[in-house]
């Protein structure tokens, strides 16, 4: 068995999976189980659902497009509910697992309690549990860069966020890679704890409502080393998504002094270095043009020029 495999998976039904109890249509009062998948496609079926599919061992089904333009998989029954959650239960985080032990429980309930014969095919009334899968003798280390490669697949965004404009240049854009997922309010979702711990770059912030959170990670050494880990498990459209992330990064017209003049063509006044070795050039005509833009932000008249040449400007 395709342990990797089941990692990645159980990343994706972590951002994108749940599974559900509903009362049957037609049998008034009979609570039905089951586990899905939403995820968007661009006119056809997107790769993950049927990486998944294949992963659960060829269990349960892909259906759409929907009105909303996005397919699903998903799986109905008991037993191949509890079969795909004891595959994915090593892996899944705390809330899906409550999710799922939550919904068969009451499924387990309604077959203890002799209230409905089981049907053909179904399960017949008593404890049922899911196994832990325990041991292996593949990588540990493998195993939770599959994962965080399976939520991203589900979760994540490789793209351009705007930025300020550089001095005398065209507007800038920052490279990032972001994952979000809600949680409690205050509190980040302990999926996004778990990937930044497993990337090991980037920060968590809050993201629209007091209970959405987001993981990003900006910079192309950053977004490279996410790539780095979760790349040999991360689906094709992400990856793709990535590439051209960074290929339109890379093509933005990048302003430039060099080693005697700034960006605004002045000459440095002064070099100094760091504590950490560095070579750091100081530019006065420069610091002061920023002093003059926070005076007048804070409505400071500006200082009286006796002479006129020694204006400084853009």
């Amino acid at each position: 068995m395709d342990l990797e495999a089941l990692a990645w998976a159980a990343g994706l039904f972590d951002g994108e999976g749940s599974t559900y109890v509903l009362r049957a249509a037609g049998r008034p009062g009979y609570l039905r189980i089951g586990m899905q998948i939403r995820q968007h496609g661009d006119g056809a079926v997107p790769e993950v659902l049927h990486r998944f599919q294949a992963a659960m061992l060829g269990m349960g089904s892909i259906t759409g497009p929907y009105g909303d333009g996005t397919y699903g998989w998903r799986d109905r029954g008991f037993e191949q509910t509890r079969a795909c959650v004891a595959l994915l239960w090593r892996w899944l985080g705390t809330v899906k697992r409550a999710q799922a032990a939550a919904a068969m429980r009451a499924l387990q309930a309604q077959l203890d309690s002799g209230t409905f014969a089981s049907r053909r095919g179904g399960v017949r009334a008593g404890r049922l549990a899911v196994p832990v899968r325990t041991g292996s003798t593949t990588d540990e280390a493998k195993l939770v860069r599959a994962w965080a490669a399976g939520f991203l697949d589900g979760e994540g965004c490789f793209g351009l966020a705007r930025s300020k404009p550089r001095v005398g240049g065209q507007p800038w854009h920052r490279l990032r890679v972001s994952a979000d997922q809600h949680g409690d309010v205050g509190t980040p979702a302990a999926v996004l704890i778990r990937l930044h711990k497993v990337i090991g770059v980037g920060r968590i912030e809050r993201h629209g409502q007091p209970d959405d959170f987001k993981w990003v990670a900006e910079g192309l050494p950053a977004v490279e080393r996410v790539l780095a880990i979760v790349g040999p498990w991360l689906g094709s459209v992400k990856r793709e998504q990535a590439r051209a992330a960074i290929v339109t990064f890379a093509s933005q017209e990048r302003l430039k002094g060099d080693r005697t003049r700034c960006k605004r063509a002045h000459v440095y006044d002064r070099r100094t270095t760091t504590s950490t070795g560095r070579t750091r050039v100081h530019c006065n005509a420069c610091a002061r043009i920023r002093d003059r833009r926070k005076r007048a932000a804070r409505g400071i008249a500006p200082r009286p020029l006796k002479d006129i040449r020694r204006r400084y400007t853009d």
